[in-house]
């Protein structure tokens, strides 16, 4: 792979991506994030021992033109320092589109925030490193319109070396895009007066907002508002502060006063309300960085503030406490969950991770439609796979009043009764072999059988007696197979194994004065072959 793409950036690469099964090309240690783009997956390439990151999209809801469109653009500005590497590897799933990226092993910047952000030392690094990538872009003519701390990736401890990733909503700058999926307190008041799916023109200035937004966080740990709209009240105060010079009596906002005279007009620069004269890149952000940021007393206010009164919260929409209390007390009420596990949501996104990979196999082989694929997975009614099916089952089958509710398949006929299966409950089971070589079978142990059954048959007399017949009768299945009965064929066919097991289920008990057992039992046997 080289250093430097070749090829105009803004030239999308399409090409034929390659088909793999990904638990076959590597292992996954860990579940990095995940969203409503798809999968972030941390895994050890088995050919190479290398750790790199997957990012896994869904086919149903990235389509094949977005998905080259993020990994191009990652592959040409990744050359940059300050921009997380792409490698030139992708490839799909089933379910997926697949490439590959560097691994950032400190993770993002909302994993590293603090209550009172991460101090004015780390901002100032993560400001001048995050202008320097934007910038970039925007001399490559790029917007990358989603701006935020969950897409600042840590790799030092000291934030000396941060990089900006994901590109799945970048475009040339001038391009008419769609509202989706915009993060609200991170976006500019001129996209959030378009109504959702409505179009906009992409522009660098966009990116200087969320910047803008971005530093305040690291610098106080809060969001200065929820969104930038008229029914937010903090940004309705900022907005009359931000007058303040024909206004002069406006108070300054609480988070504001946190922040130096200097501080503050760097943020009236790059969260200016009128797009217009909004900067269109970060070259003034060179100006302010020999200057304090936060007050001397910003601290002690900040430890004494209620978090609740002075910051709202980085995740919610609402920004009136109250609210949120009526919404959370109304999904309660309704039964919703409204506190969220993390290690069980992690838990349950990597058992969904594990389940994708074995549904993608199972849907490449539906594809195949191989006439020697004629087996099903799932047990057929009547068919001899049922019965294997049944016997392969390892866990113990317990009858209880609630098992009487409901329906059984009774593998012997094929047919689907009410309460308790008549076959009984195998403690203990064998698996079943066989060899088509010989027509050998080998069966479960009748002691074992035979124990589980009388457990479950217990209250069933008429069944338990018809069990104990069948018991008893000692009827040897090879014989059915390639005895003297078989004429020739000294293979067991499925078919004939199921007319056996129909055999077995007409058994019925002897009565007086009829003929003897065995030649009875043989005769029925002739019949059904």
């Amino acid at each position: 792979m080289s250093k430097r793409p070749r090829g105009n950036i803004h030239k999308i690469r399409e090409f034929e991506l390659e088909k793999i099964h990904l638990v076959d090309e590597f292992d996954i240690l860990q579940i990095v994030g995940e969203g409503w783009f798809g999968k972030i997956l941390l895994v050890e390439h088995r050919g190479s021992q290398t750790e790199m990151v997957l990012k896994a999209v869904p086919k149903p809801y990235v389509s094949i033109r977005d998905f080259f469109r993020e990994f191009h653009y990652g592959l040409h500005l990744g050359i940059h320092r300050n921009i997380v590497t792409t490698y030139d590897v992708a490839f799909e799933t089933a379910g997926f589109y697949i490439f590959t990226q560097e691994y950032a092993p400190l993770g993002d910047l909302t994993s590293n925030m603090a209550d009172t952000g991460v101090g004015e030392e780390y901002t100032k690094r993560v400001a001048k490193q995050i202008g320097a990538a934007l910038d970039y872009m925007h001399s490559k003519d790029i917007v990358h319109r989603d701006v935020k701390l969950d897409n600042v990736l840590i790799y030092r401890s000291d934030f000396t070396r941060v990089k900006i990733c994901d590109f799945g909503e970048s475009y040339q700058a001038g391009t008419i895009v769609e509202r989706r999926n915009e993060w609200l307190p991170y976006s500019p008041p001129e996209v959030l007066e378009i109504k959702p799916e409505g179009t906009y023109t992409a522009e660098p200035s966009h990116d200087v907002w969320q910047f803008g937004i971005v530093i305040f966080v690291c610098l106080t740990g809060c969001l200065p508002w929820q969104k930038a709209a008229s029914d937010d009240p903090r940004y309705v105060r900022y907005l009359a502060w931000f007058g303040a010079n024909i206004l002069p009596m406006r108070r300054t906002p609480k988070l504001f006063k946190l922040i130096t005279s200097r501080a503050q007009r760097m943020f009236k620069r790059f969260l200016d309300p009128r797009a217009e004269r909004r900067p269109k890149n970060l070259t003034d952000l060179s100006k302010f960085l020999d200057d304090r940021w936060l007050t001397k007393t910003a601290e002690k206010e900040m430890a004494e503030y209620e978090t609740d009164e002075l910051c709202p919260s980085m995740y919610s929409f609402h920004s009136s406490p109250d609210e949120k209390h009526r919404l959370l007390h109304t999904l309660a009420n309704c039964g919703l969950e409204t506190n969220v596990d993390r290690q069980s949501k992690k838990n349950r996104i990597k058992d969904w991770i594990e389940a994708s990979v074995i549904t993608e196999e199972d849907e490449e082989e539906l594809e195949d439609n191989s006439p020697s694929s004629s087996v099903s997975r799932e047990p057929v009614a009547g068919h001899i796979s049922s019965i294997r099916h049944t016997l392969e089952q390892t866990k113990a089958i317990n009858t209880t009043l609630k098992d009487a509710a409901q329906k059984h398949f009774d593998p012997r006929t094929g047919a689907l009764q009410e309460g308790p299966s008549e076959m009984g409950g195998i403690t203990q089971t064998q698996q079943k072999s066989y060899n088509a070589s010989n027509g050998n079978i080998s069966t479960m142990n009748h002691g074992d059988s035979l124990c589980g059954s009388l457990l479950t048959l217990s209250s069933r007399p008429d069944l338990l007696e018809s069990h104990l017949e069948i018991y008893n009768s000692e009827l040897n299945l090879n014989r059915l197979g390639n005895g003297d009965t078989a004429k020739g064929n000294s293979s067991v066919t499925l078919t004939g194994l199921a007319n056996a097991f129909h055999s077995l289920a007409s058994i019925t008990l002897p009565k007086s004065g009829t003929p003897d057992r065995q030649q009875q039992q043989q005769q029925q046997q002739e019949q059904h072959r």
